[in-house]
């Protein structure tokens, strides 16, 4: 009998015993259920299936899966091939050898045999990550092939469909996988490699991210604005009188939050954070707010949003426009010489008076002008300022930089790491990288962000209500790798022993400001933390080093928000529904999760599609990454990473020191560490595998 065959009629005994686990089947009953003729093949498949301990003769002729020996779970990936299995029945991971992966793809629910107390092997999958897959088409001997390949996966599926060109970028799902080829079947074709457009949507088909809203979705949202009405405005505080603007990115469309500044005396002052109130149009259960409960949050590409929910009410009806009047969910904080003494929360009417982007609030902060050049100005024309509003920034600025202040000495850790951008042209091809930094009026806007969020919390904790965003601590091995790397790059730190992780953590972060390898610090402590989550279970932030906090400020792009609001509506109404909202935080993390990483994938994309237009063109760099097949290489400029074979680093034979983490020379000794600075070349880009190649000159 075929190997193949014997898969088959594995797998479909297997399946027949785990839908009834406590029932045992005999050969006749098997046989009908699976409708075979062919009894020897039935009885080998048996015998095989006995032999390797998948199941279990309990009385003579009558078969039993064998329960004890399996376990379920998540299959995770590495990038040398192997895999762990982790699974919520076990405190640690189990390990699976390659070779046992069978047919699984990383992210899939699998079924695991147990081989010992530290690993198992793959014996089918339960259910794919995975609805639908993107590929690229290629020829080789008269056939046609897709290579799925991601970041940890990379298999060859045989295509049927005789329609296609090499380098299609093709949907698929898969249709067949009980040979050691699979079959795919084609969902849709992109278009070719390469191309901007078909690369942005292969990321939308990749992540399964929904970039159109139904037609009952649109009509549902253009309907939400007969909501704003005389009769609601009478139930809100107004506070339409008050100074009041919005501070954003140049290119935002939605603005959802704002914040206004009113004297009270000399030393005493109202700020106001204003929230935009999208849980006022957006009803609970509706087919909208379902679709937006789906989505989770909107996903910001490089070249466009995915929005949660539809431009007339993310670009319209909830954003806090100038010269409109909205609807807020509000707090109202009461500073005396800078202290907080007093808060308010409750839904508003505002009206902003002006719109800033990021640089012309800082040029305010720095120049204390009423005109901002038309340099600066958003609108390319010399822009006017009222004194009450530049008073307002200038106030608010200093409040700011004292809240700032004080949470950072309370163990907040300070985070700032290089963002990169691009200029693209008509086409949406990258012209130019820019490197968005964080100024004052960044940290202003967050500052205030984030007092919100701590004292909507804290209200929670007191009503036992509500979600919280929570960051666990540290794992403890990643922290001793952290340790070993940065003590390599020569930094002085004890953080597997310290009794403040988080102030030794902001002072490692402080002493790489202004150094070549601080954007490369800034990652390894970034990937050195857990993932901050959502739940109805609270154990703090570890990483704002807050004991309460949710996310409360932006509803229009997040759901997890959206709930908040509503929360905090039944407090402030004094009712008391209980949800179930443990089930929305998985799914609105989950979401998270993947919106991250297709983020990622659009900037590698078009780092790749950059640094196309820059073969032979030299480059700073600083090594971020080394392993036995030699250097990732960061560039200062794009912040794009490239590799250099060890076979091409120029001046002797090097060999990579695992335990050192370096690469060094045999006969010169010379050595290649995490964080050196090089100049390099670019030697060439792979568009299909998203891989650019380097050429190293020297070191720097």
């Amino acid at each position: 009998m075929s190997k193949k065959k014997t898969i088959k009629y594995d797998n479909l005994i297997l399946e027949v015993l785990k839908n009834d686990p406590k029932k045992g089947f005999n050969f006749r009953q098997l046989k009908a259920i699976i409708r075979e003729k062919n009894e020897k093949l039935i009885k080998r498949s048996l015998q095989n299936l006995s032999f390797n301990n998948y199941i279990l003769e309990v009385s003579p002729g009558k078969f039993l899966l064998n329960k004890s020996n399996y376990v379920e779970g998540e299959i995770d990936k590495t990038k040398k091939g192997s895999a762990y299995l982790i699974s919520k029945d076990h405190d640690k991971d189990f390990y699976i050898k390659q070779e046992n992966i069978k047919n699984a793809l990383n992210g899939d629910r699998v079924n695991c045999l147990i081989i010992n107390s530290k690993e198992v092997k793959v014996v089918d999958v339960i259910k794919r990550n995975k609805k639908q897959y993107v590929g690229t088409v290629f020829f080789q001997n008269n056939k046609q092939y897709v290579e799925y390949n991601s970041n940890k996966d990379n298999v060859l599926f045989n295509i049927k469909k005789k329609t296609l060109n090499e380098n299609d970028i093709i949907v698929f799902k898969i249709k067949d996988w009980s040979g050691s080829t699979p079959l795919a079947e084609i969902i849709k074709n992109l278009g070719q490699k390469g191309e901007v457009n078909n690369e942005i949507h292969a990321i939308l088909e990749e992540f399964e991210l929904p970039y159109e809203f139904e037609e009952k979705h649109i009509k549902e949202a253009k309907e939400l604005k007969l909501l704003q009405n005389k009769i609601e405005d009478k139930k809100r505080k107004d506070l339409t009188k008050i100074t009041t603007f919005t501070i954003d990115p140049d290119n935002a469309k939605d603005f959802d939050d704002a914040i206004s500044f009113k004297q009270i005396n000399e030393d005493v002052f109202e700020i106001g954070i204003h929230i935009a109130d999208v849980s006022h149009f957006l009803k609970e259960n509706t087919p909208l707010d379902l679709e937006a409960q789906k989505r989770a949050t909107s996903v910001y590409l490089v070249d466009r949003v995915v929005p949660m929910l539809p431009e007339t009410i993310s670009n319209n009806l909830c954003s806090l426009n100038p010269k409109e009047n909205k609807y807020a969910f509000s707090v109202l904080f009461v500073f005396d010489n800078r202290k907080l003494i007093k808060e308010w929360f409750g839904k508003t009417i505002i009206n902003s008076n002006e719109r800033f982007s990021y640089n012309e609030a800082q040029y305010i902060i720095e120049n204390k002008s009423s005109i901002i050049p038309k340099e600066i100005s958003l609108n390319k024309k010399e822009k006017n300022i009222s004194f009450d509003i530049i008073k307002a920034v200038l106030k608010i600025n200093k409040i700011a930089e004292t809240l700032r202040e004080k949470r950072h000495q309370q163990g907040s850790i300070s985070f700032n790491k290089t963002e990169v951008g691009f200029v693209l042209d008509q086409n949406k091809n990258p012209i130019k990288t820019k490197i968005k930094k964080q100024q004052q009026a960044n940290k202003l806007i967050e500052e205030y962000m984030l007092l919100a969020n701590k004292k909507v919390a804290e209200l929670f904790t007191k009503q036992k209500k509500g979600i919280f965003r929570i960051h666990d601590f540290p794992d403890d091995e990643k922290i001793i790798t952290l340790e070993r790397i940065t003590k390599k790059l020569g930094y002085k730190t004890s953080l597997r022993d310290s009794k403040n992780l988080n102030k030794e953590l902001n002072l490692l972060l402080k002493q790489t400001e202004g150094t070549p390898e601080k954007n490369l610090i800034d990652t390894l402590v970034i990937r050195s933390m857990s993932k901050a989550k959502y739940s109805t279970k609270n154990i703090g932030h570890f990483g704002l080093n807050f004991e309460k906090y949710t996310h409360f400020t932006s509803p229009i792009r997040r759901y997890p928000d959206v709930i908040v609001h509503r929360e905090l509506e039944e407090i402030l109404n004094k009712n008391k529904t209980k949800k179930d909202l443990e089930k929305k935080c998985l799914h609105s993390s989950k979401r998270e999760e993947i919106a991250t990483k297709a983020e990622r994938a659009s900037i590698k994309f078009m780092q790749v599609k950059y640094m196309s237009t820059k073969i032979g063109r030299v480059f700073s760099g600083i090594i971020s990454g080394i392993n036995d097949r030699g250097l990732f290489v960061e560039t200062e400029e794009s912040k794009a990473e490239g590799f250099i074979q060890i076979k091409n680093v120029p001046g002797d034979y090097f060999v990579y020191n695992e335990k050192e983490m370096l690469l060094i020379g045999r006969h010169t000794k010379e050595e290649y560490r995490l964080g050196d600075s090089i100049k390099i070349k670019v030697d060439g880009v792979n568009e299909i595998k998203n891989h650019i190649n380097y050429t190293l000159l020297e070191k720097t």
